[in-house]
């Protein structure tokens, strides 16, 4: 829900036999061969093997049955009635090759798959994405692999705790951000933050809530919000304690950063740079 309310993405993208699930479509010539790299690719290389063997088959002691390890019991499952008694040949290989395919595609996580696809569609109706073809699907839930658009994101950036646009330490921020981080800094400052190292496809204007970055003076487990005082102390750079110590940390759930009102941008650079690259935020 917090990717559909809020204006994130997916981080991770989805593979691709799973975005053809989701919508649901397949043509009169798909076979499930064709998205079984993407799942599968030990089986896939095993079944294209099978398929240009130049051998007799039969000698490869196959059926048309697969047997899988449920808890610790084997359990043997039959791609047609009877098919643990039917070996496979030259002749009806390639039937068994996409019988596996869909055994493994769709039969074997028939489960899984309804059990996402009924909450998916809960918030989702299915008719919403008849009009999406399975690489535009991905790029609706995953975005693009493209830099971040910083003016956009100063733009719809608040701030908190005495901080504004023009304070010291926020012009520090954005400085070392835009011209001292690379590409993958400023995607993984992002994701120190939001959770997700990709911008909202519309825009930061449609994040949920709206970045923010806040001036903070004690530890986050003593923190408990913005004081008169704190604004104050934040808004004419008084510090009520040297924060050289203190890293930046996030709330990702708020899309917050939380910065200490750094005396240097030099310090500024190190602590932030330390904290996107160590996996830290809440």
């Amino acid at each position: 829900r917090r990717v559909h309310g809020e204006g994130l993405l997916v981080e991770v993208p989805l593979a691709n036999f799973f975005l053809t699930h989701i919508l649901g479509k397949h043509s009169s010539t798909y076979s499930s061969m064709d998205d079984l790299p993407s799942l599968d690719q030990d089986l896939c290389r095993n079944l294209t093997f099978l398929k240009h063997y130049d051998g007799d088959v039969e000698d490869l002691g196959l059926t048309f049955s697969t047997d899988e390890d449920v808890l610790g019991q084997l359990v043997t499952h039959e791609l047609i009635p009877g098919g643990s008694h039917i070996p496979v040949t030259n002749d009806n290989r390639i039937s068994y090759v996409h019988l596996m395919a869909h055994f493994r595609m769709v039969v074997q996580i028939r489960d899984q798959t309804s059990a996402f696809l009924r909450g998916f569609q809960q918030i989702i109706h299915p008719e919403w994405l008849t009009m999406f073809s399975a690489p535009e699907l991905q790029r609706l839930l995953s975005g693009d692999n493209t830099d971040i658009d910083m003016a956009d994101l100063r733009r719809h950036t608040q701030y908190y705790g005495g901080f504004h646009a023009n304070h010291r330490v926020v012009v520090w921020m954005w400085e070392v951000v835009e011209r001292e981080f690379d590409a993958e800094e400023r995607r993984l400052f992002l994701k120190f933050v939001t959770s997700c190292s990709k911008p909202p496809l519309l825009g930061f204007a449609n994040l949920e809530p709206p970045f923010s970055v806040r001036c903070i003076e004690v530890a986050d487990d003593q923190d408990t919000g913005d004081t008169l005082g704190s604004v104050v102390r934040g808004f004419f750079s008084i510090r009520k304690r040297e924060p050289t110590a203190r890293l930046p940390t996030s709330s990702t759930c708020f899309n917050l950063l939380k910065l200490p009102n750094y005396t240097k941008k030099t310090t500024l650079r190190e602590k932030l740079r330390y904290s996107i690259h160590s996996n830290t935020g809440f």
